[in-house]
Parts: structure tokens; C-alpha cells; sequence
């Protein structure tokens, strides 16, 4: 006796057993339960009352089998020789890993779904395993009384012609899944070569920096000035960059390189700058009252006389021009390259906000030979800098931004003690 029949045969008289689980006898309340099922169950919509009536009178292996929680209904690799219709419960379609070393869920199954259909099509052995998700019950159907049925019954065969329809529409459907697994993995590689890419020139912009903390500085204490160690420095980064935009494969739109809504971006940044400008003076005003070096200065230093003892101001366009040409190579490196991958690589509702962070933490470690204050200041700004960004997804508005404060701050202002 099947296991799966103790307990059940004493409370059922009408019932009759058979080899796999416990038979429908004929105007039981099991052939009506029967009935009931497969005209719900999708896959047989295609059949008339009549035909179902037949298929549960004519088909003596027909049988209900429970399952136990855990317990495989069918397993893949097996021959197929039965249909199997849900009555209660549900189960874990389960597909083995091309290896053999586990199994993946690939599909639940509910009441009425049917299992092992396309073997009317295609006798092969069973492509996946089917698992009980707790205690469940089916109907089962040998596929040799359905098929025998078929050629006794022209009516069967046309809802036999349904269910083939139904199963290719669902063949369809997994194809459609497939291919889009496979692009999902192939995006995946994608993103994984793409990160390795921006690892490795993260690396070698980190040691460049490292270089060009201890040579600018040593040029600065010399010169007076460090862009002839930063500006190739520079260069050399944007240059790298550059290979990884190309070899990424992304757009140069993902790097914020797009003149899409360029001159509203602009219009944007500076109506947003303002406040900053105004930031600007307010801080001027502060270093003017609290540092010594400070005291007498006007607010607006550019046009004004010399404070007693202080050299006059000089402007220098050749400097401002290459402070124009510098900024939006800075915004490509730190906002278009840093903040725009790592939003991309990272996961989770915070990552924009970490993107913005971990970008604007090298941005201003990048000011950092030149004094605290200004990486200080650099950060705080940067925040603003990322955020807009974030929001236009353009270097446009952003360079401009940068260029205008800068000037503005270190030019028109002039908080020379942060330099």
C-alpha cells in the first residue's frame, strides 16, 4: 500500500485504490470533487462539461494523492507519464543548478495550476522538480488515458488543441523570462567589469594625490603658487577617466557630459548660487573681525584700497582663465566620474546620499595641501555642488556654479587667509 493512503481508506467506502494513491469511483463525491477542479483549473478551459465528465468516468488511474510538507510531487530528470492538477495546497517548482550542486526556485504553484502539461506535447522527462510548500493534495491523471480519450471523443481533442495553445503561450512567456534573465546577468557583468575598471583608477588617482599632496606643497612654500604640480596632475586624472568612459560602455550622458537643458541647468545654478555668494561675504566678515591678518580689510576686496600695511589686490586674467578651464575638469573628475559611479554601483535608498558624501570627502581631501580651511570650505560647498548634480544629472550647471563661487569667494571677496 502507498503510504500516502493510510489513515484514508476506512473513512472513504466509495473510493477505490490504485497503484497511485487513492481512485475516484464513479458518483463519489471524489468524482465531483474531480470535476469541480479541472473545470476551474486554466489548462483545461478549452473543454466542455461533457468531455470532463468523460475524462474523471473514463479514466481509471484517475486518483487524489496527498503530499507532506517538503515531499517532491514529481522530480526532474523522471519520465512523465501523468498530468497533476493542485486541489489544495501549493508547491515550489525547483530547477537544478547547472553543476548539480543545488536547486533554485523558479515558480509557485496554487490550486488549480497543473503540472507536467507539456508532456502532452513533448514526452521528455520531467524538466523541473515540483515540491510541496506544506501539506498539499492533487489530482493526478495518466496521460496515456487522456491521449486514449482523444482519439475516442472528437470534442476531447479540441480542448486537447487548447491546452497545447495554453502551453505555448506559457512556453512564450518563459522565453520572454529567459531572455531578460539574461540580460539582467548580462547587465550584471557589465557593472562588474565596469566596477573593476573604476576600482583600478581609483587606486591610481588615490597614489597620484598622494604624490601631489607633498610636491604641491613644496611648490607652494616655493613659488607662492601649486598649479604647475595640480594642473598636470589634473590632466593626468582627467585622462584616465576618459579611458574609463570609453571603455565602460556607458553613454556620455551617465557622466553628466550632455548639453540637454544646458542653458535652464545654468539659469538653475546660478539663481542657487546666490545664497552661497551671500554665504560668502557672511564668512569674510566673520575672518575680518576674528583673525588678526584679517583686520581692516573691506568685504569686497577686488577695486578696493589696500588695507594699511597690505599689498593692493592685482587681477590676474590669465589665472581666471585657467581657473575657467580647470573647474569643469574638476567637476568631470569628482562629480561626473566619483559621484555618478559610486550612485550607480551602490545599492540601497541611501546610496545618492553616500554617493554625494564619499565624492565630496576626495574632493575636498584634495585641497587639503593648501590649507584645512579651504578642504573645510571645499567640503561644505562640494555638498552643494553634489546635490545639484544629483538633480540635474549635467556638468553644465554645476561647472558654472563652481567657476562663479570661486571667483566670487577667492577673487571679488577674497578669503585669502583659507589659501
Amino acid at each position: 500500500m502507498d503510504p500516502r493512503e493510510r489513515g484514508h481508506l476506512h473513512a472513504e467506502p466509495a473510493l477505490t485504490r490504485t497503484s497511485g494513491g487513492i481512485g475516484v469511483a464513479i458518483g463519489s463525491a471524489e468524482a465531483d470533487a474531480a470535476r469541480s477542479l479541472l473545470a476551474a483549473a486554466p489548462v483545461f478551459r478549452g473543454f466542455t462539461a461533457a468531455d470532463l465528465a468523460a475524462l474523471v468516468a473514463h479514466a481509471p488511474g484517475l486518483a487524489f494523492i496527498r503530499y507532506a510538507d517538503g515531499e517532491d510531487i514529481v522530480r526532474e530528470g523522471e519520465p512523465a507519464s501523468r498530468l497533476l492538477v493542485i486541489a489544495e495546497g501549493s508547491a515550489r517548482v525547483l530547477k537544478r543548478n547547472g553543476d548539480g550542486s543545488g536547486e533554485h526556485e523558479v515558480n509557485r504553484l496554487h490550486e488549480g495550476d497543473c503540472i507536467g502539461e507539456l508532456a502532452l506535447i513533448d514526452p521528455a522527462p520531467r524538466s523541473a522538480t515540483v515540491r510541496a510548500a506544506g501539506p498539499a493534495r492533487a489530482l493526478a491523471i495518466p496521460i496515456a488515458e487522456v491521449l486514449a480519450l482523444a482519439g475516442e471523443r472528437p470534442g476531447f481533442a479540441v480542448g486537447l488543441l487548447g491546452m497545447a495553445r495554453l502551453v505555448a503561450e506559457r512556453l512564450r512567456g518563459s522565453t520572454a523570462a529567459v531572455v531578460q534573465s539574461l540580460e539582467l546577468r548580462l547587465q550584471e557583468e557589465r557593472t562588474r567589469i565596469a566596477m573593476g575598471k573604476f576600482t583600478f583608477m581609483l587606486i591610481v588617482t588615490y597614489s597620484l594625490y598622494t604624490w601631489v599632496l607633498g610636491t604641491a606643497t613644496q611648490v607652494k612654500q616655493a613659488l607662492g603658487r601649486s598649479e604647475l604640480v595640480t594642473l598636470p596632475a589634473v590632466i593626468i586624472t582627467v585622462t584616465m577617466l576618459f579611458w574609463f568612459m570609453r571603455s565602460s560602455g556607458y553613454p556620455a550622458a551617465f557622466f553628466g557630459l550632455t548639453t540637454k537643458r544646458a542653458g535652464r541647468h545654468v539659469l538653475q545654478a546660478l539663481l542657487l548660487t546666490l545664497p552661497w555668494m551671500a554665504v560668502a561675504v557672511a564668512l569674510k566678515w566673520w575672518l575680518v573681525h576674528n583673525v588678526a591678518s584679517m583686520q581692516g580689510q573691506p568685504l569686497i576686496q577686488m577695486g578696493a584700497a589696500p588695507a594699511p600695511g597690505m599689498p593692493a589686490s592685482t587681477f590676474n586674467p590669465w589665472l581666471t582663465l585657467a581657473y575657467v578651464v580647470f573647474v569643469p575638469l574638476q567637476e568631470l573628475i569628482y562629480r561626473g566620474g566619483l559621484q555618478g559611479a559610486l550612485e550607480h554601483f551602490l545599492t540601497g535608498p541611501w546610496r545618492r546620499a553616500l554617493a554625494i558624501i564619499g565624492s565630496n570627502i576626495i574632493f575636498s581631501a584634495a585641497h587639503l595641501y593648501i590649507s584645512p580651511g579651504l578642504s573645510v570650505t571645499a567640503f561644505v560647498a562640494g555638498l552643494f555642488w553634489g546635490w545639484l548634480y544629483a538633480r540635474q544629472r549635467s556638468l553644465a550647471g554645476v561647472s558654472v556654479s563652481h567657476m562663479v563661487l570661486g571667483f566670487w569667494a577667492f577673487e571679488v571677496v577674497d578669503l585669502g587667509v583659507l589659501e
